[in-house]
């Protein structure tokens, strides 16, 4: 008898002990929320209490993925924009307004005070006879008029914008035109023609000079 006591109690704990095992395996396979706790074992979700609904969990922020860095070098130059030209460099260079104009007989005697030159276009035979005392013959019909010009320039040595006063006899005469349009073309931009010309500087009694050049 006392064996078959032992048979029973054996049989009866290991019937216990599968149905153990299954409860445990039972219980693993039910979803989180029905999931029965035990000793040992926490949910990883546990279940709120009756009447209170368990706060959500918050979202997460979603993150875009991180852009790769551009590390290739441009294979061609890159082209910086060209400085604008200033007003000044497009404007045209400056030119005189009237490279040649006529005076009257007091400015033609203001020049003379202030020692600026004075050509004159007459044939070099007038010149002889009488001219503004200190002028340079320049006869615009005389073959050797490039050479009395060179010689008036390497003595006085004028630059292009110094004024020159030019004079031949007055009225009529074009003589002293002539000559201010050669040396225009020259490079000379400040060409003052006295206008009535030797007969007034005469008449004026300013001071004259006698004899050749």
């Amino acid at each position: 008898m006392p064996s078959k006591l032992s048979a029973t109690s054996v049989r009866m704990l290991a019937l216990a002990g599968l149905a153990g095992l299954a409860a445990l395996l039972s219980n693993a396979l039910l979803p989180a929320s029905r999931r029965l706790p035990w000793s040992g074992f926490r949910p990883s979700n546990p279940v709120a209490p009756p009447g209170k609904a368990a706060p959500p969990d918050p979202p997460t922020p979603a993150v875009a993925p991180a852009q790769p860095l551009n590390t290739t070098r441009p294979t061609q130059p890159v082209a910086f924009p060209t400085p604008r030209p200033s007003v000044e460099a497009l404007l045209p260079p400056a030119v005189p307004a009237s490279p040649i104009r006529e005076i009257s007989g007091p400015e033609a005697w203001k020049a003379f005070q202030a020692g600026q030159p004075f050509l004159d276009a007459r044939r070099s035979e007038d010149f002889a006879v009488g001219h503004v005392a200190g002028a340079w013959c320049a006869p615009v019909w005389e073959a050797d008029l490039e050479d009395r010009l060179l010689s008036f320039k390497a003595s006085r040595r004028p630059g292009p914008e110094d004024p020159i006063v030019i004079y031949c006899s007055g009225g009529d005469c074009r003589d002293s035109h002539l000559l201010a349009a050669r040396l225009l073309n020259e490079g000379y931009f400040h060409l003052l023609i006295y206008r009535d010309g030797f007969p007034d500087w005469l008449a004026a009694g300013h001071p004259v000079a006698k004899g050749q050049p």
